[in-house]
């Protein structure tokens, strides 16, 4: 089967998602039949500049790259783990990897960025010290293991006893207009030591973002509350707010040979399961034990519509402009956290710009429970 290409992937599938005319059996359907998942091969055949339909000159351009970029490795183990990554039709790979190949393929840091989304599934963290090393390294074009050895003599800079409390308003893009600025080794050393109670591997914008949300929720009906009742728990608002009861949180593992169509449609309900939030992961969020994930805060996002936030103005003069305001705004906040873009080949994000197109923001809300009870209905086989 001839697929088209990347580009025209992405916008069959954002043309489907967006059409406004399925139902949600149709949606369904369609997201099955047609969901052209993104690979780590088809990445890896992009930016090596080498045809997908071509696994043999792909894993051998990519060994290549690998071996070549570090001359200690070992060649039958950078075989055995690229011959995984195009063979096994993964969508992910490891960060470090990934690094080491956008070194390998001399990208500007914006490309690497991108591939970094689309690899691992996260970008660089612009306030992260090991990050800004990375970035810096990049910029000034240097070999992976030139930034190897610069990380390791770094360490001992930004992991110095830090006496002075984290500026927690610091915001990313403050820190990657700075970063940017950097012309040598010595400007980076002395940038390490002198920001260190600024810098977190945490994004803050996201984190700021998040709790406004979550203190918007946890509140929402606050005018309606009866003297002695309480705001709203964590395990309310994600039942409530984010649908937490109708993700499946185990899956029997099927044995025996799988359909093509079987093997999709798992695919499609493990990237809207993973990560999907329940009360602890917001738990973790709020006392900063774990990052804000994009996931969570796209969906905390559409529970309120922003909010009161920069990314919640909206004008419902014509409710035609309803699925485009909400789209450019929710993707300005995830620019402005340091996240990617809604991407149609995501099923998650596929899922999200289906439920934008509706004539109201209640049925947003009512399209969002809907198309996950229909994606995680079980089949006649399953329900035996």
């Amino acid at each position: 089967m001839n697929h088209p290409d990347q580009h025209h992937m992405t916008e069959i599938m954002f043309r489907e998602a967006t059409d406004g005319s399925l139902t949600l059996e149709e949606a369904r359907r369609k997201l099955h039949a047609d969901a052209y998942l993104r690979t780590a091969a088809e990445t890896l055949a992009k930016y090596c500049g080498v045809k997908e339909d071509d696994p043999t000159l792909l894993r051998k351009t990519v060994t290549d790259l690998l071996l070549a970029s570090d001359p200690s490795a070992k060649k039958d183990s950078v075989e055995r783990k690229v011959r995984s990554w195009i063979n096994d039709r993964i969508q992910l790979i490891s960060r470090k990897s990934a690094l080491q190949l956008a070194f390998a393929l001399k990208l500007s840091v914006k490309d690497a960025e991108e591939m970094l989304w689309r690899l691992c599934g996260e970008g660089f963290h612009w306030r992260d010290p090991e990050d800004i090393i990375w970035l810096f390294a990049l910029d000034h074009q240097m070999t992976y293991m030139d930034a190897c050895a610069l990380s390791s003599r770094m360490v001992p800079v930004y992991q110095l006893p830090n006496e002075l409390p984290v500026d927690q308003e610091t915001m990313t893009e403050n820190i990657r207009r700075e970063v940017i600025q950097l012309r040598t080794e010595a400007d980076l050393e002395a940038f390490l030591k002198e920001s260190a109670p600024r810098l977190g591997a945490l994004h803050n914008t996201a984190y700021h973002l998040f709790t406004e949300f979550l203190e918007l929720l946890k509140s929402s009906d606050v005018d309606d509350l009866l003297p002695g009742e309480e705001k709203m728990t964590a395990g309310e608002i994600v039942t409530t707010y984010l649908y937490n009861h109708l993700i499946p949180r185990a899956k029997k593992e099927k044995s025996g040979k799988r359909s093509d169509e079987s093997l999709v449609k798992d695919a499609i309900q493990r990237d809207i399961q993973q990560n999907w939030p329940d009360e602890f992961a917001l738990a973790r969020m709020a006392s900063r034990e774990t990052d804000v994930t994009r996931k969570v805060l796209i969906l905390l996002f559409l529970a309120c519509d922003g909010g009161e936030t920069a990314y919640g103005e909206f004008s419902d003069e014509d409710t035609e402009d309803l699925f485009e305001d909400t789209y450019a705004r929710l993707n300005s906040m995830l620019a402005d956290c340091g996240f990617s873009p809604l991407d149609s080949r995501i099923p998650f994000d596929w899922m999200v710009l289906y439920c934008l197109v509706a004539d109201d923001l209640t049925s947003i809300d009512e399209n969002i429970p809907n198309f996950l009870s229909v994606i995680f209905q079980p089949s006649e086989d399953e329900k035996e």
